[in-house]
Parts: C-alpha cells; structure tokens; sequence
C-alpha cells in the first residue's frame, strides 16, 4: 500500500513581538497608583480648604474678641484719666469729681467727665473711622461704666476707692458675649 504524501501546509504567524505578563501588570499597577495618589492628592486639598476657610472664621472672632478687650480697658483708662484731671485742677473739690457710684455711666475718648445713670441705648459704640465714641450703633459693641465705693483695711486704716468695672457687650455668632475689666482707683496723692 502506498502511502499518500500530503503537503504539509505551513502556517505562516506573524511575527509579533512577546509580551510578558509582567509588563501588563505593572502598566496596570502604575494606573492604580496614579489613582491612589491624585486621592490622596484630593482629600489633602479639600482638607487644606476646610481648614482655611475654618481659619478665615476664627479670625474674625479674635479680631472681635481682642476688640472688646482693648475697648474695657479703654473705659477703665477713661475713668483713670478723669481722676488724673481732677488732681491737676486746683479749682476742683476733689479727685472724685464727676465719679459718683453708678450702674450705667458712660465715658467717651474725648470727653473730660462721665454721664451717670445712662439708659441702656445709649451703650452703644460707633466707629468713625478714628474712635470709639457711644452714640448710633454701627457696631456690635456696647460699653457701660459701673462705679461703687469700696473700702478696705491698709495697716490696720480703712481706706476707701472706687471700684471701676468696664463692660463691653457684644454678638458673636448670634451668642452675647461679654468682657469686664475690673480696677480700684485710690487717692494717693
């Protein structure tokens, strides 16, 4: 018997390159990583804007804050600065002219005397551009003067002077908020 010869038919392939596994893998792993990183990337920026916005709030708050306190201690020096007078004016009765007990007195920068018994209303501080002075609220801040005599035992001698608390009132964030500086003022001279 004879055998029949076929031709073999050639498969022609092409010739392409191989391309490990590997390859692919790490061009996948690579995308990953950029994903991961423009996240990370992401969620620093969102946080950095939070805290500056966060930041931006508070300062406005200090800046209120910091405010009232310059503005107690302003009426405490007010008061100061009428007693000081009181001594330099040999025609005046004595260093507490002008500074009689009081719940709601009232005292501006350029004002050598202070208003007694003053309604709430007129607590109010305006800025115009310069200073502070009580009169149409275009602030939220609110400054009252309270005065009382005290006494107190100094080498076995009482003593008088006059207790001065400074208020401040103000809205913060829809809160009242309050400061009071307290000083005693003697006659020492």
């Amino acid at each position: 018997m004879k055998h029949k010869t076929s031709k073999k038919t050639k498969i022609r392939t092409l010739d392409m390159p191989r391309v490990s596994c590997s390859r692919f893998h790490d061009r996948g792993f690579t995308l990953v990583e950029a994903i991961v990183a423009m996240g990370v990337i992401s969620v620093g920026f969102v946080g950095s804007l939070v805290l500056l916005s966060k930041s931006a709030s508070q300062a406005g708050v200090l800046k209120d804050r910091v405010i009232a306190a310059h503005l107690a201690e302003e009426g405490v020096e007010l008061v100061r600065n009428i007693r000081d007078t009181n001594w330099l004016n040999p025609s005046n009765p004595g260093w507490r002219s002008g500074l009689g007990d009081t719940n709601n007195g009232l005292v501006n920068y350029d004002e050598p005397f202070m208003t007694e018994n003053a309604n709430q209303d007129s607590w109010c501080l305006n800025w115009n551009g310069t200073l502070y002075r009580h009169g149409a609220c275009n602030t939220t801040f609110k400054r009252h003067i309270e005065l009382a005599t005290k006494s107190e035992a100094i080498s076995g001698t009482n003593v008088d002077y006059l207790e001065v608390k400074s208020i401040v009132e103000w809205r913060e964030r829809g809160i009242n908020k309050n400061i009071t500086v307290i000083d005693h003022l003697y006659d020492w001279k």
